[in-house]
């Protein structure tokens, strides 16, 4: 029999600090109880570090712990997020305006999700500064998606919407809705 438990790896206590089995501290437990229902699995991890993930799921299993429906959602999205996710493109997409964006979320004009417009990063890594307030950064040829430093210019907003709305005729009827909006702003 004894032959038996050790072949299948069932350790009596003494045995299994022998063997190097790691049991759970009351202190893990209790941190353990305290927040399995509350924070996603990477904080778990973080608040354990020498359980794996796999160890805390199994006692969280036997002391009757269940995840609520909002971290499972949470596990589930981080487990698909960015390298992970089936849609993964190496951390380039493209807007629906047709902008080329980069995933770079140190930068301080990233959005929410980490991505930077390409050319205001090719713009700021060939000229060496950041894009001042108030400017953006136009393409000359018009193609979004050419994002060469030749094809990028330097523009404040002012100007650049002159540059786009030079020679536009507008209908009465348009110029009144601006005016209208003008007032509004007033």
């Amino acid at each position: 029999m004894e032959e038996r438990t050790k072949r299948l790896g069932i350790f009596e206590p003494a045995q299994r600090k022998e063997q190097g089995v790691k049991t759970w501290t009351p202190e893990e437990i209790s941190i353990l109880t305290s927040n399995y229902n509350s924070v996603s699995n990477a904080v778990l991890r973080k608040l354990l570090p020498s359980k794996s993930k796999q160890a805390i799921y199994k006692k969280a299993y036997k002391l009757g712990l269940r995840k609520s429906n909002e971290i499972e959602f949470l596990n589930r999205s981080l487990a698909r997020r960015r390298e992970k996710g089936s849609n993964w493109n190496g951390g380039v997409r493209v807007t629906k305006r047709g902008y080329r964006q980069i995933l770079f979320p140190e930068h301080p004009r990233s959005d929410s999700s980490g991505y930077v417009m390409e050319h205001i990063l090719v713009w700021e890594r060939e000229t060496g500064f950041p894009v001042p307030d108030g400017c953006c950064i136009h393409h000359l040829n018009g193609n979004k998606s050419d994002n060469r430093i030749e094809n990028l210019c330097l523009m404040s907003f002012g100007a650049h919407t002159t540059f786009h709305h030079l020679g536009k005729r507008h209908s009465e009827e348009t110029k009144q809705k601006i005016r209208e909006k003008r007032m509004k702003i007033c």
